[in-house]
C-alpha cells in the first residue's frame, strides 16, 4: 500500500512456544488437573470492561478506516471527503495526500484488502469520563487483491511488493467514533 510512514523496527515480538511439544511427541500429553507444573501461568490478563469497551471499538474502528480508504481509492480519489469520518492528523493527512495522487495520476484502486486479524495492542488509561481514548490496534492485512491501475487499467504496483502487512495504527476516540490517528506498518508473514 501507498499510503502511510513505514518502520523497519520490530513492532511486537513472538513469545508463545509449546513446550510440551516437538519432534518426539508430536502431540500434547493430556490435561491432568493434579499434575504439578512448573511453566509460567499462560493465563490471558485481566480486561477491564472499558479495556474491553475501548479495544472493541478501536478496532472496528480500523476495519472502517480501511473500508474508506479502499472506496477513496475505488473512486480514483475523487470521493475522499469519507476519510474524515474514520482518520485524523497525520494519516488523515496522508491519505488526502494519496488520493490527490490518485487524482492527478488518474490511478484508480480495484479489489478488496482483506483483514487477517485485529487485536488491541496497548490500550490507554481510563479517563475521568470512565472512558478510553486510545488505543493502538496491531492487524495483518493482505493486500493481494487490491490492485492499482493506471488510466488504461494496468497494474501500478511494482513486481516484488510484498501483498501481507502487519499493521500498527493508533486509533483515537472521538466522540463515539474511533479514527485512525497514526500509523505504521511493514511487510510481514502474519
Amino acid at each position: 500500500m501507498l499510503r502511510r510512514l513505514t518502520t523497519t523496527a520490530a513492532l511486537v515480538g513472538f513469545t508463545a512456544a509449546l513446550t510440551a511439544c516437538g519432534p518426539n511427541n508430536p502431540k500434547p500429553p493430556p490435561f491432568t488437573p493434579s499434575a504439578p507444573t512448573s511453566a509460567p501461568s499462560t493465563t490471558p490478563p485481566t480486561v477491564s470492561a472499558p479495556q474491553k469497551e475501548a479495544g472493541d471499538g478501536a478496532q472496528a474502528g480500523y476495519r472502517a478506516y480501511l473500508a474508506a480508504v479502499t472506496a477513496t481509492q475505488a473512486s480514483g480519489g475523487t470521493k475522499d471527503a469519507q476519510l474524515s469520518q474514520v482518520a485524523t492528523g497525520p494519516i488523515l493527512k496522508s491519505e488526502l495526500e494519496q488520493a490527490t495522487i490518485f487524482r492527478k495520476r488518474k490511478w484508480r484502486g480495484t479489489g478488496q484488502i482483506v483483514v487477517i486479524w485485529t487485536k488491541p495492542l496497548k490500550t490507554g488509561t481510563v479517563g475521568q469520563d470512565g472512558h478510553i481514548d486510545e488505543v493502538t490496534v496491531q492487524a495483518c492485512f493482505d493486500s493481494s487483491k487490491s490492485i492499482t491501475v493506471d488510466a488504461a487499467g494496468k497494474s501500478v504496483k511494482k513486481p516484488g511488493t510484498p501483498t501481507r502487512w502487519l499493521d500498527e495504527m493508533q486509533m483515537r476516540r472521538d466522540g463515539d467514533v474511533w479514527k485512525a490517528h497514526f500509523g505504521v506498518n511493514k511487510a510481514a508473514k502474519c
